[in-house]
């Protein structure tokens, strides 16, 4: 089996990680060729340099391989999904914007002619999230409701913002941003991001608050639509983070519309990113997660709390990120999802996928 991880960041360094610990033979490119060669040498992979938009030496490349996993920005995934299906190559991703993901869906017959399988999506939410709620409408009587809550948290956070990066700040403040897809009352719809904040608890951590983020819910709410009454996906986060990047956003902070300081022109979203970067200092981090699939009689609740790796230095957010994709690209490889192009929830065997999330010791407990 070979898969190439395409980019060589924090969850690409992961997905190649797990990729070598599943004995894997394993490319990683990058454009930046040296970051490339670090996450190799440390993992014993092959680096690749590559610029993803050279899509002739992009195809080339994909053809040596069984599966490839984006890990690059969102924004590139349809354009790499097109590439996938050209060289005929299975592929996945980490997702994120709904847009995107709904143009790589319409691929599905050329996929399905290629004989490869696409599936967006496959990181933590949307992906995981995905595939519990997924395996928790199957095993319930007369489903109505789903739920899901999840965020990464420092361990030890530090005001004002209580918070650390741990995955791509571009991708953070497209969460922040935008619109979110629900189902309420049976019908499916929009609501802002940062919008509805809730109390939430979980054992250690005390109160904690969650709220609409753009992109989670990703493809759940057309999945299930005119089959459930409630669906919604929020973000968790230590208290009072909701209302202080609210008030950032509403500044302006996140406009993409370029102003003129000085003689120089620059985009606030652009400042916002350096801004985050440079203040959000790396820790230690915990992933919490809570899946709600509630029945007429019964409910179903998925609970996961993972923690930063010391062994061998990986953050909660890697592991339940880039784990996820990794099993994904490994199970289309060994032909156990269909071919074409399908979301997580209604193409990933449910079980099997908690039971390799297991051996890498991601414990989602299931409470009926």
């Amino acid at each position: 089996m070979k898969i190439l991880v395409l980019g060589s960041g924090k969850m690409g360094s992961a997905i190649v990680f797990d990729l070598m610990k599943s004995k894997v033979e394993t490319g990683v490119a990058d454009v930046n060729f040296e970051s490339a060669k670090n996450v190799a040498k440390r993992y014993n992979a092959v680096p690749i340099r590559m610029d993803v938009k050279n899509d002739e030496k992009l195809i080339k490349t994909m053809k040596k391989y069984d599966a490839v996993i984006s890990a690059v920005p969102y924004f590139l995934n349809y354009r790499l999904a097109k590439s996938a299906v050209k060289a005929k190559t299975n592929f996945c991703d980490l997702g994120g914007n709904t847009e995107v993901v709904e143009k790589e869906l319409k691929l599905h017959e050329k996929a399905k002619q290629a004989g490869v399988t696409i599936v967006p999506d496959c990181g933590l939410s949307p992906g995981l999230t995905n595939i519990l709620a997924g395996l928790g409408y199957k095993k319930i009587k007369n489903p109505i409701e789903i739920h899901s809550r999840v965020g990464g948290l420092p361990l030890k956070p530090e005001p004002p913002l209580n918070y650390s990066l741990f995955f791509s700040a571009e991708g953070l403040i497209n969460e922040y941003k935008g619109k979110c897809r629900i189902i309420k009352n049976g019908k499916t719809g929009e609501v802002d991001a940062l919008t509805d904040i809730e109390d939430i608890y979980f054992p250690n951590f005390g109160k904690l608050e969650c709220f609409h983020t753009s992109g989670s819910s990703s493809t759940l709410p057309k999945t299930f639509k005119n089959k459930i009454m409630e669906l919604d996906d929020k973000t968790i986060r230590y208290p009072g983070h909701c209302e202080i990047i609210k008030a950032m956003i509403n500044i302006g902070l996140a406009s993409e519309k370029p102003v003129k300081i000085g003689k120089t022109k620059i985009k606030p979203r652009e400042l916002f990113a350096y801004l985050l970067k440079k203040h959000l200092k790396p820790c230690n981090d915990v992933v919490v997660l809570r899946v709600s699939i509630i029945g007429k009689k019964e409910k179903i609740e998925y609970e996961l709390v993972d923690y930063f790796d010391e062994k061998n230095k990986m953050s909660a957010m890697q592991r339940t990120t880039g784990y996820p994709v990794s099993i994904i690209a490994q199970m289309m490889v060994n032909n156990e999802i269909e071919k074409g192009v399908f979301p997580p929830e209604l193409c990933v065997p449910g079980e099997k996928f908690l039971s390799e999330l297991s051996k890498r010791s991601i414990e989602v407990k299931e409470r009926f």
